[in-house]
């Protein structure tokens, strides 16, 4: 795999934010912070975790998807020497319903069991086989329901009711100018329908926790996204307050908004609970699988309208999600859907309409984007559509119609500065001319096929408060602590905090020792989700730095006789704005921080400016800043096997600022890869609301052997006034704009549409047949 990486400002310079604004330890390309433990294999994952007299957990789950227990029988497994309990709901000393948004998921069923996998009951033994054991000699008796397997029958009059008086999980309306009057002056009006399938995040670690009681505390490690919700729900479920709850997450392998959801963490304390022993459990593959939740299957049917020129004047949507048995995320998806259902382009008639229901197949939660993966395959596929119709290139009619500086969201939002879409547009573009020259297929029964997409993405949670916080101490021999409660699942964030730390305070990266994810040291951190961590943790960050550099601040003025604001913190050294040469050490600092009996403390804390939207029209600010991003996917389809090479990609991202330039390119290089799996390989196979292959032998995942040729393009639009000196989200933007750009590369090499993904090879062999 190839990488390759242009940096462009908004001058269309080849020179980073980092060079322009002379930062000292932003924009480098620094090692993990984690980096020598994983290559030395000396991290611990939960799976890894020990403690003396430890006990190993199970769950007993449903084997139907709706119905209710007649008659549960553990005697036989009690019975089995080694079995330690067996617990159910009536064991619970607390609330027995958690859910991020809707409490709606019973942790251990006790009124009616909603989908396949349903947790009835926890067991704890000696042995993870004696476990097993246990598991199979429990005896239930079930009354099944009628399963509700379809948004269609969902939506029905009569259907049966997964949850409450209706099926309806969540319906959004955002309305936005005069669509009826506008199709009148389109020249051009493009009608489609487009389909995007259940996945399943295939973490390479699955779920797995260990909980131990010991002095009136519970501590629970576990392979987690959000160890402070973890802690709420804990604490919940045994009646406590929150403080006698500690919440450690451990090195993750992975997550991709599959380990945001409780997984074993409340199982693990319950039974520790009552044991009084620490208690590990760990999933298998399936049942990770089959029980974490999954992307939400959508459907969509758009219809958007241009003039002659390629200005578009109206776009029309109807989106249709499936949430599954419970609410989990399906709340911020179906928000975030509808408010990105129009894609980056200043579109002046907007009308969105937007259903989730309830149905007992697996629950759909968080996957990278939120929903904005789906909506971009049709908003992308109706800019493709009507670059096709209108003779334009797929280009020039995105530069007509993007967002800039000063354009109008479909929430009525005025965007501000950093806004680097169209210097996305313009470097994929001239990338493209550079690098994509050969265009004729490598045999003759093969087609070249080249896509394009894009995207833009609000970071942070939709229209909702989502602080995040920091604690910083600059110790006597100039090293840090840093106390984030940002969890790090691989994407970097614990190396980013150490480098915004460093630059605020004009010190080494190598210096900062970053204390991530533990809720009874660090502060509310919020979730690894939503592109979030490096714009608002990283904010929180630099602001308690910032407080710690006041203090160092003041007393390095006295001893130079340099006014605070002249004063330059950089490589372990303070000095004079004005003259380099009146300096100190920071060592000399510290002696000196020492004599006056001063400490260099620091907390800082940061909630994105937003406004939310109105829960009838959907007008807001949702976002305090948004990621850009554009891609140009270059392929070949052969004809006799309907196999897809993808050869080369261009993907360029605005991220405001590059806090660690090679990460970056990273995320995207990863975004990529994953994004040509969307497109044309994964989806969840169900039969009667399991999932048929929960494995990875049968669910088909883009890896390392399917890489193209990449092409990074980081775009820096920042500005330095919002986020950490600029700097903006990439985890889940990296992804998006692969997935309708490939679509479409397909499409144009076979000159057929499929509007359904994934492309397999066996859809694209039928659709051949057919023509």
């Amino acid at each position: 795999m190839k990488t390759e990486t242009t940096v462009k400002d908004k001058s269309a310079l080849d020179v980073s934010v980092a060079a322009k604004e002379g930062y000292s330890i932003l924009g480098k390309s620094v090692i993990k912070k984690d980096t020598m433990e994983k290559i030395l294999g000396s991290a611990k994952f939960a799976a890894d975790m020990e403690l003396p007299n430890m006990l190993y957990g199970g769950v007993f789950r449903s084997t139907i998807c709706h119905g209710v227990i007649k008659s549960f029988d553990p005697s036989a497994a009690l019975a089995i020497p080694g079995v330690v309990t067996v617990l159910t709901s009536k064991d619970i000393p607390g609330k027995n319903r958690i859910g991020i948004i809707l409490k709606d998921e019973p942790i251990l069923v006790d009124d009616k069991i909603r989908r396949y996998g349903d947790a009835i009951a926890v067991v704890a033994a000696e042995t993870p086989d004696l476990v097993q054991d246990a598991l199979d000699a429990i005896k239930v008796e079930y009354e099944e329901y009628e399963a509700v397997l379809s948004m269609d029958r969902a939506a029905e009059e009569g259907a049966p009711i997964v949850h409450g008086t209706t099926n309806v999980h969540q319906k959004k309306h955002l309305e936005h100018g005069n669509v009826d009057e506008a199709w009148d002056k389109c020249d051009v009006i493009i009608e489609n329908d487009y389909e995007t399938p259940m996945l399943s995040h295939m973490f390479i670690e699955p779920d797995a926790g260990l909980a131990t009681y010991e002095n009136g505390i519970m501590t629970v490690y576990s392979s987690t996204q959000n160890p402070h919700y973890d802690r709420g729900e804990i604490a919940g479920m045994l009646g406590w307050p929150q403080n006698r709850v500690s919440s450690i997450q451990v090195t993750t392998g992975g997550g991709f908004g599959g380990k945001l959801d409780i997984s074993v963490q409340c199982h693990a304390a319950l039974l520790s609970y009552y044991t009084r022993r620490p208690v590990k459990i760990v999933r298998s593959r399936m049942e990770s699988t089959m029980v974490s939740s999954k992307r939400h299957p959508m459907k969509m049917h758009y219809k958007t309208g241009a003039t002659k020129d390629g200005r578009v004047l109206a776009v029309q949507a109807t989106l249709l999600g499936d949430t599954g048995a419970y609410a989990s995320y399906g709340p911020a998806v179906i928000t975030r859907a509808t408010v990105h259902a129009a894609g980056p382009y200043e579109v002046p008639n907007v009308r969105v309409d937007s259903t989730f229901y309830y149905t007992n197949n697996p629950m759909a939660g968080a996957f990278r984007g939120f929903g904005v993966p789906q909506v971009a395959v049709a908003h992308e596929g109706q800019m493709n559509a009507l670059a096709k119709a209108l003779n334009m290139d797929p280009i020039d009619i995105r530069l007509i119609n993007a967002h800039r500086p000063g354009s109008v969201t479909i929430t009525g939002q005025v965007l501000g500065e950093d806004v680097g879409f169209v210097q996305c547009l313009e470097a994929a573009k001239a990338k493209a001319q550079e690098v994509l020259t050969e265009t004729a297929p490598s045999a003759p029964n093969k087609r070249r096929g080249r896509g394009y997409g894009c995207m833009y993405y609000g970071i942070g949670n939709t229209g909702l408060p989502n602080p995040a916080g920091a604690f910083i101490e600059v110790l006597p021999d100039c090293s840090v602590n840093l106390m984030v409660g940002c969890a790090d699942i691989g994407q970097g964030s614990t190396s980013v905090m150490a480098q915004i730390a460093a630059e605020e305070l004009g010190l080494e990266y190598e210096d900062i020792r970053v204390t991530p994810a533990n809720t009874q040291v660090t502060p509310e951190g919020g979730a690894t989700s939503a592109s979030r961590q490096t714009f608002i943790s990283g904010s929180a960050t630099m602001l308690a730095a910032r407080m710690a550099k006041d203090t160092l601040a003041d007393v390095a003025a006295k001893f130079l006789n340099v006014p605070q604001d002249r004063l330059v913190f950089r490589h372990r050294e303070i000095f004079s704005a004005d003259d380099a040469g009146v300096k100190m050490t920071y060592m000399e600092l510290m002696g000196e921080m020492k004599r006056l009996g001063k400490l260099a403390l620091g907390c800082g804390a940061y909630n994105p400016k937003t406004t939310g939207v109105d829960p009838n029209t959907m007008f807001g600010i949702p976002f305090e800043v948004y990621s850009y991003a554009a891609t140009i996917v270059d392929l070949e389809v052969d004809t006799e096997t309907g196999l897809v090479d993808v050869l080369n990609v261009v993907s360029a991202h605005d991220v405001g600022t590059a806090v660690n330039k090679q990460a970056v390119e990273g995320q995207i290089e990863g975004g990529v890869v994953m994004g040509t799996g969307f497109a044309l390989m994964e989806k969840i196979e169900t039969k009667n609301g399991r999932i048929t292959n929960p494995v990875f032998s049968k669910y088909l995942l883009a890896t390392a052997m399917d890489a193209p040729t990449i092409y990074p393009i980081v775009v820096e639009s920042g500005t330095g006034e919002t986020g950490p000196f600029g700097a903006k989200g990439v985890g889940e933007p990296a992804l998006i704009p692969t997935i309708p750009a490939t679509a479409d590369a397909v499409e144009n090499a076979l000159g057929i549409r499929f509007g359904k993904l994934p492309i397999q090879h066996i859809d694209i062999m039928r659709e051949l047949y057919k023509k």
